[in-house]
């Protein structure tokens, strides 16, 4: 009995959260819809779906159903659902096919068909909420942006446009747009907890003041402002990381006098901040651009000494292309025997550990390196040998990648 009543009581519950959701027309036809709006003076909220959109179900099984959800909906729009490949459906999504970017679209709609806002995307239900919602007080996209573009960059409609680009994943020009605020706000308010909830995850180029100020301030940042260490870190290391990236595809790839001094200029900047040593990778990034500097300046010696220094201290563990490519250059330009020995000890044994992985897909290959490394020392044979080996593990994990995207298959 009193299990029976505990399964009557989460019945009820359930019933309670998922029982009293969105109330929609379902594929109805699109003039009916309209006129119900014009008689109840209401806007129109459209999911616009498709049967094989995952996100499409996950709305529609996890936040329609919600009571918080149902009780807004119902209360404020005439909802409708419309499968874009069916029916009124294929029209509509013809009709507005510059505000459908993909499955699912959110619209919101005037009695006359009119968008007043969008969403797009797997939402929860705050954030469903908190969307339509601001569409309704004339926060939606189209009259942000018309804000936007007349010239107001006051930080609530910043904050009111950014949000409702993402809200419809029209992201691409959001760090231009966050990128102008910054530049006219004083750096003193990047310690304001609402500015810095705005625009502190698009604070990445190394170069720039608010990144600056942010890595001088990184430990009020953590202890004043509780900003997550970890998280901040990472991200003023990826920033650094593609910066670090960029100067070593540049210098590697011209011999632009102008180019390779505006680099050097660069480096500077970012070695100014990696000798600190406050941001983990940062040693890491600093030694990647040591040995370019070394190599900029034709020392293949001090490239030697720096990789064999980040090697001791595995620094450069999750850096293969790099750690290969400055092995392979040394290895081409020394003829200090020892200096090829120490490599090829170096590289043999970490063959050795990428030969016992399973996985085709992720084992890497240095048998080119070995092959090489064994030419310069003379041994012709074992340079064949390993030439072998390097093109027979390349055909295995073009075999493996063509058999994980079912390209065999199409072969046969």
């Amino acid at each position: 009995m009193k299990r029976l009543l505990i399964i009557c009581m989460l019945v009820v519950l359930g019933n309670g959260v998922f029982g009293q959701g969105i109330e929609f027309m379902d594929n109805e036809p699109w003039s009916k819809v309209l006129q119900r709006a014009k008689e109840q003076n209401r806007l129109i909220f459209m999911d616009c779906y498709t049967v094989w959109c995952g996100p499409c179900k996950g709305l529609a099984q996890d936040v329609f159903p919600q009571k918080q959800v149902g009780d807004f909906f119902n209360a404020h729009f005439v909802n409708v659902k419309y499968d874009m490949e069916k029916g009124d459906g294929k029209m509509l999504r013809e009709k507005y096919k510059e505000y459908i970017i993909g499955f699912p679209t959110l619209l919101l709609l005037d009695g006359d068909g009119n968008v007043v806002h969008q969403m797009a995307g797997y939402q929860k239900a705050e954030n469903l909420i908190a969307g339509m919602k601001a569409g309704m007080e004339g926060k939606s996209l189209p009259a942000l942006q018309k804000k936007y573009e007349a010239g107001a960059r006051d930080f609530e409609t910043i904050r009111d446009y950014v949000a409702a680009l993402n809200g419809a994943f029209k992201r691409e020009n959001i760090p231009t747009i966050i990128s102008e605020f910054i530049a006219t706000t004083p750096m003193e308010k990047l310690k304001d907890k609402e500015i810095w909830n705005l625009v502190g995850k698009y604070i990445t180029n190394p170069y720039s003041e608010a990144y600056q100020y942010v890595f001088k301030e990184i430990e009020k940042y953590q202890y004043r402002m509780d900003v997550n260490r970890y998280d901040l870190e990472r991200q003023l290391a990826d920033g650094m990381g593609r910066a670090v990236k960029e100067i070593i595809r540049v210098t590697t790839s011209t011999t632009d006098t102008d180019t390779l001094k505006m680099m050097a200029e660069k480096a500077d900047i970012l070695r100014g901040m990696l000798i600190q040593n406050t941001v983990k990778r940062f040693p890491m990034l600093l030694c990647k651009l040591r040995i370019n500097d070394c190599r900029l300046a034709g020392d293949v010696e001090g490239m030697y000494s720096w990789i064999m220094f980040a090697d001791g201290l595995n620094l450069l563990n999750y850096e293969n292309d790099f750690r290969g490519d400055t092995y392979m250059y040394i290895t081409e330009r020394t003829k200090d025997k020892k200096v090829l020995n120490s490599i090829l000890d170096v590289i043999g044994k970490q063959q050795e550990k990428e030969d016992q992985v399973k996985s085709d897909l992720v084992k890497q290959n240095y048998y080119d390196l070995i092959a090489t490394l064994y030419t310069r020392l003379g041994q012709k044979d074992k340079a064949v040998d390993a030439r072998k080996k390097y093109e027979q593990l390349e055909e295995e994990k073009k075999a493996a990648m063509r058999k994980l995207f079912g390209a065999d298959k199409d072969e046969k």
